[in-house]
């Protein structure tokens, strides 16, 4: 806990920089002024995900879809008779979304 200010506004940094060189590019996540975030994960989404997940495993960066099944198509929940396409925009976002990585001590690349 010593350190967790120091991480927490690092985190912030890398979370910048992710938003600021990605902005015209992808579709970056927002949080409003005041409500900071400890960036658990960096997720941006793109209609290109594969395209872009491709070139940056080839250049040695990991990516990461953390919930490729939405709860309301998974098994547990098929009481519920939700079927693919009752939620379009959640399922267009599990589509196109991706997680960068994330943590207090990336380095920003020369």
């Amino acid at each position: 806990m010593d350190i967790f200010d120091q991480e927490v506004e690092a985190l912030q940094k890398v979370a910048e920089r992710y938003s600021r060189e990605l902005f015209d590019l992808e579709e970056v996540p927002y949080v409003a002024p005041h409500f900071p975030s400890i960036w658990v994960q960096y997720s941006i989404l793109s209609d290109r995900r594969q395209i872009l997940q491709d070139k940056l495993k080839a250049a040695g960066i990991p990516t990461a879809v953390y919930y490729p099944l939405l709860l309301h198509l998974q098994g547990g929940y098929t009481h519920l008779n939700y079927k693919s396409g009752d939620f379009p925009i959640r399922e267009m976002a599990a589509k196109s979304i991706f997680s960068l990585p994330m943590h207090p001590y990336l380095e920003e690349s020369t």
